[in-house]
């Protein structure tokens, strides 16, 4: 099947655009860049890629790809990819697109002439009829209304409006305000007020619209008088001022007395025969009138009657509602979405003051979009400040030094900076102060998060060893601790414990735990090498002494700043500072 796009309404009307399904990729994109673009569309309003239409098996699938101006369907916002219907309008840019799948038909051939001419005789019966028909019939506007609007281009092309004396007419595309409504993107909501005074005179002015008003082919700035066949352009929509009077004006020049012919003069016997015609002449009651042609008068009088009626329902008169906008309201509904801005509106000069600040550019692009829009907004002074751009310079600036490379400024929310990153020494943390300082518009709006490295690895080394770690090892590096060595099984609680504490201090990124939890025996030194049992005895099956490198010790005894925890069979156990040492024996 092969879809199609037609516009209807706007700058690109008349264009139609057909979705091939023997295309190989099944897939169009919508633009105004003709480089990236299948199907180009040339309207300031359309983005360089605006959307995509895609051939699916369940029908065509339309991908708005716009955030600053998304297209719409059937006025709703397309936020996400939609399945298009038969008769959906999609408003892309400024145009209006009505989507089918069926082909655009084909315009209607002219009507073949008749293969045999009428007889003179069939000619002079039509004349006949032509003569009993009514002389003058009037369509569209009563007859009693002078002057008449006639619409000749744009999208309410062929309208007729009539308007009549002591009376004024709002022209625009607000159906609640206007009397005369055109359906046209390029008309202001209230363009223009045409005036019919006492004496019929007619004039035009502009209501404050933004394309102006031009008549006869020049722009107006003050109100002016109008006259028959006057041409007047709103926007795309173009239309002539008749005056009905005018144009039925017909001078008929009087014949001289003395180029008058003479009748001539009829002769008594003419006199006479004339005389008995007249007596002759049949009742005007009795005259037979063709079917045929009553039933051509009956038409003739539903049409009028139809016509009549339209016209009295189109302009019937009703009661003008003032709808009073609060423009304050509607510029703080526009800005809503942009928390960091505040306004100040002056009404009377439609002058616009805006503070504060947004994320992006692409945030502030988007607001001064939405202010465009409104009709009463004549000038804005823009003092928003972008926190991208700043928060980039300032990171330009810093990269140029080798020791911050680490450290960068960002802004989480608008008007807000933090300045984060790790620096090795105190030294270095000074530095960047001072020159941050002397740098940076908005320390008021700026937090620092910057780490000393130096002072956390101190802060760390104290907990270790506060603990009874000492045998465990850490190293640190832009905000990650690396933890290793062993510690005994009885003592893991107590371990990770300290873990947490040191994953929750200030700078601390993350926390990788690599020590190796073991067994008292296990985690023991082995010093049977450097110390050799010769001998060794018992009392009362419990207390041993081993005699070793030639001295007698006992548990509780110290060896070389090791002290004897206890001594079993083939084994003495030594510690010293939370090491645990052993030396094996086998006496015989």
């Amino acid at each position: 099947m092969t879809g199609y796009l037609i516009a209807e309404e706007g700058p690109l009307a008349g264009m139609t655009i057909a979705f091939d399904e023997e295309k190989e990729s099944k897939e169009w994109s919508l633009g105004r860049d003709p480089d990236s673009a299948d199907v180009t569309l040339e309207d300031p309003m359309v983005s360089r890629q605006h959307a995509i239409i895609r051939l699916t098996p369940e029908g065509y699938i339309f991908e708005n790809l716009s955030t600053v101006n998304p297209a719409t369907q059937n006025g709703m916002v397309i936020a996400e990819p939609i399945l298009l219907k038969e008769g959906d309008i999609l408003q892309i840019g400024s145009t209006f697109f009505h989507f089918t799948e069926k082909a655009p038909e084909a315009a209607e051939p002219f009507p073949e002439l008749p293969e045999e001419m009428p007889s003179a005789a069939a000619e002079t019966e039509g004349e006949e009829e032509k003569a009993e028909l009514p002389s003058e019939l009037h369509f569209g506007p009563s007859p009693d209304s002078r002057w008449l609007l006639k619409v000749i281009s744009g999208p309410n092309a062929g309208a007729e409006f009539a308007m009549r004396k002591n009376s004024s007419y709002i022209l625009g595309k607000d159906p609640n305000v206007c009397d005369v409504v055109f359906q046209d993107l390029s008309v202001s909501r209230e363009h223009a007020k045409i005036s019919i005074d006492a004496e019929e005179n007619a004039s035009v002015e502009d209501m404050g619209s933004r394309n102006g008003i031009i008549v006869n082919g020049e722009l107006i700035s003050d109100p002016q008088l109008l006259a028959s066949q006057d041409l007047v352009a709103l926007g795309t929509t173009t239309f002539l001022i008749i005056d009905r009077h005018e144009a039925r004006e017909t001078i008929i020049a009087a014949i001289p007395p003395a180029a008058q012919p003479t009748p001539p003069q009829a002769t008594p016997e003419e006199e006479a025969v004339a005389v008995k015609a007249k007596k002759e002449k049949k009742d005007w009651k009795d005259t037979v009138i063709p079917k045929r042609h009553l039933m051509i008068a009956g038409v003739l009088t539903g049409v009028i009657f139809t016509s009549v009626f339209a016209m009295f329902t189109l302009f019937k008169s009703e009661e003008v509602l003032i709808t009073v906008i609060d423009e304050s309201e509607k510029i703080k509904e526009a800005i809503d979405k942009f928390p960091g801005v505040k306004f100040s509106f002056n009404q009377p000069s439609g002058k616009l003051f805006l503070i504060g600040h947004v994320l992006t550019s692409v945030e502030h692009q988007e607001l001064t979009y939405l202010l465009q829009q409104m009709p009463f907004v004549k000038k804005v002074e823009d003092t928003v400040i972008v926190d991208e751009l700043v928060w980039q310079n300032m990171n330009s600036l810093l990269s140029g030094y080798p020791a911050w490379i680490g450290v960068s400024v960002y802004a989480p929310a608008p008007g807000r900076f933090v300045l984060r990153g790790y620096l090795e020494t105190q030294e270095e943390a000074d530095l960047l102060s001072d020159y941050v300082h002397l740098n940076f518009e908005y320390l008021d709006l700026l937090e620092t998060q910057v780490v000393v490295e130096e002072i956390l690895r101190a802060e760390i080394q104290s907990m270790l060893l506060s603990q009874g770690f000492s045998a465990v090892n850490f190293e640190l590096g832009n905000g990650e601790v690396i933890l290793a060595g062993q510690i005994e099984g009885k003592r893991k609680s107590s371990f990770d414990r300290l873990v947490s504490a040191i994953d929750t201090l200030g700078g601390v990124r993350m926390t990788k735990n690599l020590v190796v939890v073991t067994h008292a025996d296990m985690s023991r030194v082995d010093l049977s090498e450097q110390y050799a049992v010769t001998g060794y005895s018992k009392s009362d099956d419990k207390d041993y002494f081993v005699v070793i490198n030639g001295r007698i010790v006992g548990t509780g005894d110290m060896l070389d700043g090791m002290k004897i925890t206890a001594i079993m069979p083939k084994v003495v156990k030594l510690e010293r500072e939370g090491l645990l040492y052993k030396i094996d024996f086998n006496v015989q």
